[in-house]
């Protein structure tokens, strides 16, 4: 057998693989040998037919397990190979094959390119100090305390915080807003919907929140909403809409007080001091979590703008379609059309492309480093991911393990995901440390 390879492409080879006549020729002689041995022919007792029988009442069977047996052979001496890694293999064409005659298999391959491995231990890591202020516990627990806040009618008018039930219609001039943008109701007409008084959140048209306060119920009003030029709805972008409201209903907030015995009951807590130390416990490890997630980041990005290198073609081109396909479904649940999805085809692949690029040459980098770090993925790491996977799938999870296991693709794709995770964690753990005293100001 000799193996000699050849350039197919940007990161493409294509090896072909020679075998002279007597291997050909021995490989055809085991698969007889192996039909033969399970062989049920009239006249012959089981294994005992011979040959030549076997040979013309077998032909298909033997030609097809001569193609895997030299297909096969072919396969193995490629990634046997020290001379290239390969990242694929696209395609084995071992042509026509038979006994005492020489046979050369074409076996198309993505690889792995050569590059510099980075210095990850000197990437320079952003984190912040891990410090909660008395400020941090008094939001968190007075999040604790509008999490369990009644909502009670009152007939007055209307105030900041009040949670307010009304309608609106929006118009710029004699067109209806709700004409030109029917694919962003909240923006044109709602119906008893909800708002929070006086909370601009980015959520829905903030004057509507601000421009009800003073309101009465059943009173009408007509609030001004002025949209920047860079609004992210096209339509609306540096225009002026009038919105007329109506108001239904008015729920006062009352969240109770933090120190109360009915609150500290709900959390199964004995006093707001004890209440005190647990929401500072869990903002610390919340904070630390936060930290390392933004290392995990940074790390990505750096990684990211390291010199381009060539990339498996098949590789980034079916990590586009999944990419796409994604792109596609998600645009489909928020409410797009089919048409608007075909009109803007072009612009979705090019980003899936260039999602692809990037994704694939973070898997690369990220698998060269597990191999220099020696990470490994254990059957206890595959158990607890697909435990994980079945119960935000809301699944069996025992169920969904047999169900995994079955799909060598799927499994595949796991164990790829916890690898990377896994390398991603040790790279950010061995990176240089520097603390941001600035809220907010990680680097990325």
């Amino acid at each position: 057998m000799n193996l000699k390879i050849k350039e197919a492409g940007t990161a493409r080879k294509i090896a072909t693989i020679s075998f002279d006549a007597d291997e050909v020729t021995a490989k055809e002689s085991e698969a007889c040998r192996e039909i033969a041995k399970v062989a049920n022919i009239p006249g012959f007792r089981k294994g005992k037919a011979p040959i030549g029988v076997i040979r013309q009442k077998y032909s298909k069977e033997l030609k097809d397990e001569l193609n895997r047996k030299i297909s096969t052979e072919a396969y193995e001496a490629v990634l046997a190979d020290k001379e290239i890694r390969v990242y694929s293999i696209l395609k084995i064409d071992p042509g026509e094959l038979s006994a005492n005659n020489p046979a050369s298999v074409e076996v198309t391959i993505d690889i792995e390119p050569e590059f510099d491995l980075p210095e990850y231990e000197k990437f320079e890591l952003t984190t912040h100090p891990v410090v909660v202020s008395e400020e941090d516990i008094q939001k968190e627990l007075q999040s604790l305390c509008d999490q369990r806040a009644s909502f009670d009618v009152v007939e007055r008018k209307i105030e900041d915080g009040d949670y307010v039930k009304c309608s609106y219609e929006g118009k710029i001039g004699d067109d209806l807003v709700a004409d030109l943008v029917p694919d962003k109701p909240m923006y044109g007409k709602q119906n008893n919907t909800w708002e929070e008084a006086g909370q601009a959140k980015g959520l829905g048209v903030d004057a509507i929140a601000k421009g009800i306060v003073g309101l009465s119920k059943d009173e009408k009003s007509e609030i001004e909403a002025s949209f920047d030029k860079d609004f992210e709805v096209a339509p609306l972008a540096g225009k002026s809409v009038t919105y007329s409201v109506e108001i239904h209903e008015i729920r006062e907030k009352k969240a109770p007080a933090p120190d109360s015995k009915d609150f500290l009951d709900s959390l199964k807590i004995e006093s707001l001091e004890e209440l005190k130390k647990r929401i500072e416990k869990d903002l610390e490890l919340r904070k630390q979590q936060e930290n390392q997630n933004s290392k995990r980041q940074q790390v990505t990005q750096k990684i990211l703008e390291l010199p381009d290198f060539p990339l498996p073609q098949q590789a980034v081109e079916d990590e586009s379609k999944n990419i796409f396909q994604n792109h596609v479904q998600r645009a489909l649940q928020s409410g797009s059309k089919q048409q608007e999805i075909e009109e803007k085809r072009d612009e979705l692949w090019k980003q899936s492309q260039t999602q692809a690029e990037a994704r694939v040459k973070l898997t690369i980098t990220l698998g060269r480093i597990a191999e220099v770090e020696k990470v490994e993925v254990t059957n206890e790491d595959l158990a607890q991911a697909a435990t994980r996977e079945a119960m935000m799938l809301r699944k069996d999870p025992s169920e969904y393990v047999k169900e995994l296991s079955k799909d060598r693709v799927r499994i595949n794709r796991f164990r790829q995901d916890i690898l990377h995770d896994k390398t991603l964690e040790i790279v950010a753990s061995k990176g240089t440390e520097k603390v941001c005293e600035i809220e907010g100001d990680h680097t990325h």
